[in-house]
């Protein structure tokens, strides 16, 4: 047993009193034994070790920014069919009606040499236009599609499995090189609308003739021009 000064009044007091015996004051808080502190130090970490269990269990929803979304979301992530399409419509500009278009972009990519380098995607465009009529044109990023507006050109076209069909085409009046129009609209639409993926082989300047491959399945004939 040891003696301790009470901090109110001065006097002796044993260091087990809960009070000093002559003025009433609380006897100064007593330092905890190794005892205590190891018993604390057990308490944190059976507590620690509850916490850990709750927040790992696997039925946790991982949060928006750990980037790995819930199982259930996996369904709602999947493509939905024919959303490779995109459509739009946009007023003529001479206020002669409603230009109607559909586009897909490739599959697949190239990647030209410099100074076109760099993988890139082709796309396929149709278009209904109340002035210029019904036009199919396709499009790379960049590169010189070998296809002027005087003489045209030739382009290999293959639906699904069926043999390569040679298209004619034309270059724009605007001598673009990224741009070609596709001649015979109709057959190509009534053969697409049969096929799930079109081949479009186009010759490039210094590139040969790449191979472009695209997803036509689902084509919504109601969201590209809808009746009225």
């Amino acid at each position: 047993m040891a003696l301790v000064k009470c901090k109110e009044c001065g006097t002796e007091v044993s260091s087990k009193a809960e009070t000093c015996p002559k003025c009433g004051a609380r006897v100064a808080d007593k330092p905890m034994g190794c005892g205590t502190l190891i018993g604390a130090a057990f308490l944190g970490v059976i507590i620690v070790s509850i916490f850990s269990s709750i927040f790992s269990s696997p039925d946790t929803v991982p949060s928006p920014s750990s980037g790995v979304p819930p199982v259930s979301a996996s369904v709602e992530t999947q493509s939905l069919p024919g959303s490779q399409w995109s459509y739009y419509q946009n007023s003529d500009d001479m206020g002669k009606g409603t230009v109607y278009t559909a586009r897909v972009s490739s599959t697949n990519t190239v990647n030209f040499d410099f100074p076109y380098s760099g993988e890139q995607h082709a796309t396929l465009s149709l278009r209904t236009h109340p002035r210029w009529g019904k036009d199919l044109f396709f499009r790379i990023e960049k590169g010189q599609l070998l296809c002027n507006s005087y003489d045209g050109c030739n382009v290999l076209i293959r639906f699904d499995d069926g043999a390569s069909l040679t298209f004619s085409a034309i270059g724009p009046e605007d001598n673009s090189s990224e741009v070609i129009f596709i001649q015979n609209y109709g057959r190509f639409v009534e053969k697409m609308l049969k096929a799930k993926r079109v081949r479009v082989a186009v010759n490039v300047y210094q590139e040969g003739a790449p191979t472009f491959e695209f997803d036509v399945s689902d084509f919504d004939q109601a969201k590209y021009k809808p009746k009225t």
